[in-house]
């Protein structure tokens, strides 16, 4: 099928975060009180264990209301500057973009980042914001569905407002559209909203989880060209 637009998720499907996760995580556990040090976290740290697997692999259990503050925690520390510094672009993804916009398809970026602003200026870093014409946060998805603002969680309700203000901006029909992310539980609201769904196995979900929840999966963004071939 033809798509119209190309939808991405930013962290982990263009943006490689092992680092930046890894440093926010750290911070997060030791705010919760566990004296955990960076070089554990990155030891035990790999692409598709997940929102929470880091703690339960440092032998750390948690409740459910400390592991929402947890996860809580994380971003927030994820999107300081000193984290920001950490993000890398992965290999090959600046090549996908630049051969996509080409093909004259429709990118967007859908992102559980709040703030517009400071997520231009980190697409603008690594010379990609010019290939998208919509960036889709929780900031711009609150002004869009008249709220004053649109929580991190829950997880699963608040990416499905962030498609939802999608289709409402562009005016293009889900079934012309196709998902990318590295998140089945960020990829499952946009399937039933109608999307195409892919997931990348350079976050947090593992072929595994994707084949649970009956998600397609390519290894990285490079395969992506011959997919939409």
């Amino acid at each position: 099928m033809k798509f119209k637009a190309i939808l991405f998720d930013l962290d982990g499907t263009i943006f490689d975060f092992l680092e930046r996760d890894a440093f926010a995580r750290c911070r997060a556990l030791n705010e919760l009180g566990y004296s955990v040090s960076l070089e554990e976290v990155r030891r035990h740290y790999r692409y598709g264990m997940g929102h929470i697997n880091i703690a339960e692999e440092l032998g750390i259990v948690m409740k459910e209301k400390e592991t929402k503050k947890f996860i809580e925690l994380s971003f927030a520390h994820f999107m300081k500057m000193e984290a920001s510094n950490l993000t890398k672009i992965h290999d090959g993804a600046y090549d996908v973009l630049s051969t996509l916009f080409k093909r004259r398809y429709k990118l967007v970026i859908v992102t559980s980042r709040n703030a517009l602003p400071s997520t231009e200026d980190e697409l603008e870093r690594f010379d990609i914001r010019r290939f998208f014409t919509l960036i889709v946060t929780r900031e711009v998805a609150a002004k869009y569905h008249g709220v004053p603002e649109i929580r991190l969680l829950p997880f699963k309700e608040q990416r499905r407002k962030l498609y939802e203000c999608t289709l409402g901006l562009t005016k293009i029909e889900p079934k012309s559209m196709l998902c990318v992310g590295d998140s089945a539980s960020e990829l499952e609201p946009a399937r039933d909203l109608g999307i195409e769904t892919i997931g990348v196995l350079t976050g947090f979900s593992s072929k595994e989880e994707f084949d649970r929840a009956s998600i397609p999966s390519i290894q990285d963004l490079t395969q992506l060209v011959k997919v939409l071939k």
